[in-house]
């Protein structure tokens, strides 16, 4: 006998009323055509911008966020350019992402130490 839980041992007399389509009837979309990208912009071809503190000019990724900048426009081919148009002089802090050599903030100074007394101290300082 069949029961709900076992497949029938062949086929029925009367067909499903509705049996299931196969395949899907409906068509599935075309692939999309994809236009190729352009190749990424080497390192030495980015453009210099003011950086996200306004305090250096920077070839990297860290823009202002506070919306004073137009990214297409505020861009400029040379750092000589940037520091010119952001600070008014030719020479100003920055930093390079194509360039591994990071630069220094500013010199640091060194402790001088007060002039040597004649005797010893009894212990180091």
């Amino acid at each position: 006998g069949n029961t709900a839980e076992s497949p029938t041992q062949g086929p029925t007399l009367k067909p499903s009323p509705e049996p299931t389509p196969e395949p899907t009837p409906e068509l599935t979309p075309e692939p999309t055509l994809t236009s190729v990208t352009p190749a990424p912009t080497p390192c030495e071809s980015r453009k210099w911008h003011i950086n996200s503190d306004g305090s250096m000019c920077s070839n990297g990724y860290d823009y202002p966020i506070n919306g004073n900048i137009d990214m297409n426009q505020d861009n400029y081919d040379s750092l000589e350019e940037c520091c010119s148009a952001i600070f008014g002089t030719n020479e100003c802090m920055w930093e390079d992402i194509c360039n591994s050599i990071e630069p220094t903030a500013s010199p640091t100074r060194s402790l001088v130490t007060i002039a040597p007394t004649i005797s010893p101290s009894s212990s180091p300082v």
